[in-house]
Order: C-alpha cells, then structure tokens, then sequence
C-alpha cells in the first residue's frame, strides 16, 4: 500500500495531465527536454555565427530563445497543455530548415533525428502519429522533387532513402513507446 501512495506522489509531483491528449506527462522530461533543445540551440548557433553561417545561426538563436522562453513560462506558470507548442514549434520549424537547407556540411539530416523522439513525445501516440505522417510524406515529395531552395541544399539518393528508412523506424518505435507506456496497466 505505501509503495502505491509513493507512486501517486510521484506523479502529482513530476507530471501533468495533457487534456488534449488525455495523457499524463512528465515536467521533468520535458523541462530536461527544453534545456537541452535550448542549449543545444545557442551552442550551435554561436558555432555557425562564427562560421558565417548567418541563416543558420540566426534560426538557431530564435530556437533557442523559444525554448529558453517556453521553459521560463511552464517553471513560473506551471506545466499544463498549451506548454508542448514551446518545444513542437521551434523543432518542427528547425527540422524542416535543416532538411531543406543541409546546415554545414549536410549534417543537418543528424539533428532531424535527434529531435523526432521529443517531439512525438510531446505530441502523444495519436497526434504525433499524425503529424509524423504528415511528415514524412513531406519528407518523400521534397526528396523525389528535389525541392531545395538553398544551391547546394540536396543529398544522394542513398542518403535521402537511409535517412526515410532511419525516420520511419525511428518514428514508428518512439510512437510505439508511447503509445505502450500510456496504456493503463
């Protein structure tokens, strides 16, 4: 029995219910999520600032700058719905940047897969289903079309297929996390 009351506590005190999911969320994952992405963000972006990489390192910035923000505002106001949109928005915003304009050197492709598990966490099995969907058919059209807007912003074939082929089972094995973790037991 007390090992039950412990586990209450536990989740009143590190978690919130997300109405909009219908699932509860962890405030520490999420704050350690959002240092980080912002962290992340400003080291990078101080990189590129220094090595003329202005676009970049100006995205970056901003990036960091809503993290830092959406941190701010979920430790003084409190965690609740709405605080996802601070992490979900930049990184969207900044994954669809470095697909299209590579970063340095092509690395850009790296970061996009490190950011899809946080953002699919904030978005819940259903709705970041949907979006990693969405995604990924995003994903492909650029791919075929070779919609790149910056020169020099393609890939070879071989690295835009291993790069769908690591989302996929990237996206499909963080959903599923969730989506098992969510289940009530």
């Amino acid at each position: 029995m007390e090992e039950g009351a412990q586990a209450v506590h536990r989740r009143d005190s590190d978690a919130y219910f997300d109405t909009q999911l219908g699932l509860w969320r962890s405030t520490r994952l999420i704050t350690w999520g959002l240092s980080l992405f912002a962290v992340f963000c400003l080291l990078m972006g101080l990189i590129d600032f220094f090595g003329d990489q202005l676009l970049l390192a100006g995205v970056l910035f901003t990036c960091s700058a809503i993290a830092f923000t959406g941190l701010v505002v979920a430790q003084v106001l409190g965690y609740h719905t709405g605080a996802k949109w601070y992490f979900v928005a930049p990184i969207l915003g900044l994954f669809f940047l470095l697909l299209l304009h590579g970063g340095v050197a092509h690395t850009g492709l790296f970061w996009c897969l490190a950011f899809t598990p946080g953002m699919l966490y904030l978005l819940g099995p259903v709705w970041g289903g949907a979006l990693w969907l969405l995604m990924l058919a995003a994903i492909s059209i650029i791919f075929l079309t070779d919609a790149y807007p910056w020169p020099g912003g393609g890939y070879p074939a071989v690295a835009e297929g291993r790069f769908l082929l690591a989302f996929v089972g990237l996206g499909l094995y963080s959903l599923g996390q969730d989506y098992l973790t969510s289940q009530p037991r």
